[in-house]
């Protein structure tokens, strides 16, 4: 990973900075003697779900949202697109997956079309905070792990309300400040405070409540846990992942990992899961 001082790296930065992904990935799916013009979305789990607890969290979030067949979904800050092809795949949703890294968005097009999923799930690779569409666009916004790299939640939150009709909904699995104080780094989305921008629960319910939102459903902290544990028992379990993981997107990942771990164990961090409907 390239060296920058704190005051001039930005999480796009973090992200953008290394190899092509794409090679990266396809060459350990190669690695892992999977055939990559056809790939099954259960052999993708263990890489393609870049937030807390994985596949199962991305699962529960589908069916407390209510994802149904024909709706339209935008996922912002897909990463590489693995939960919007589950939501294609599994729900029959259409998807736009929106990212603002290029290097995430080539390798989301190209593990959709591996998926057999392009038609099905449209990789958009624009800024969250100035979408490129039209107003009352989607029945459905789709956040996981998205806050905590955005400074300017407002207006973020603001785009979320215009792209979504009346009655639409949002639809999220966050990282909040938890009542431990301040945050370890490094962390997954970044390497100090400069790049983390992480507000508590009854900061983030209020700024969604002044966009437009209505909570139909928020469960904190331990709340979480309890549906993403039911959701697991339909996560295919494998013994081994043949080397697919999230250390093949995240530089230093033990460090990163273990910062995480740290910070949940001592309430520095929590979760939210959460669904939001459009006034």
């Amino acid at each position: 990973m390239a060296t920058l001082s704190e005051k001039e790296k930005t999480p796009l930065d973090y992200y953008d900075d290394g190899p092509e992904l794409t090679d990266t990935i396809f060459d350990a799916l190669r690695e892992a003697g999977l055939d990559t013009e056809r790939l099954d979305l259960d052999e993708l789990a263990a890489l393609d779900e870049f937030h807390a607890l994985g596949r199962a969290a991305t699962l529960a979030l589908a069916e407390l949202s209510g994802i149904r067949t024909g709706e339209t979904v935008l996922d912002v800050g897909a990463g590489i697109g693995g939960p919007a092809r589950v939501l294609a795949h599994r729900y029959g949703a259409d998807v736009t997956a929106l990212d603002g890294s290029a290097r995430f968005c080539r390798a989301g097009e190209r593990l959709c079309a591996a998926t057999g999923l392009e038609d099905r799930v449209e990789v958009v690779c624009a800024d969250a905070l100035s979408l490129p569409f039209e107003d009352e666009s989607f029945d459905v916004v789709w956040t996981q792990a998205l806050l905590q790299n955005i400074e300017d939640k407002p207006t973020l939150l603001a785009e979320f309300r215009r792209v979504l009709r009346a009655g639409g909904r949002w639809a999220l699995f966050e990282v909040l400040s938890g009542p431990g104080g301040a945050v370890h780094f490094p962390v997954p989305w970044g390497d100090g405070p400069r790049e983390s921008f992480l507000v508590a629960g009854r900061q983030l319910r209020g700024m969604a409540e002044a966009a437009g939102f209505a909570p139909q459903l928020w469960n904190q902290g331990e709340d979480t846990l309890g549906p993403i544990a039911s959701a697991g028992r339909e996560v295919p379990v494998r013994s081994d992942d043949r080397g697919l993981g999230l250390h093949l997107l995240m530089p230093e990942f033990e460090a990163r990992m273990a910062g995480l771990a740290r910070n949940v164990g001592e309430r520095r961090i929590e979760l939210v899961q959460a669904v939001l409907v459009a006034q």
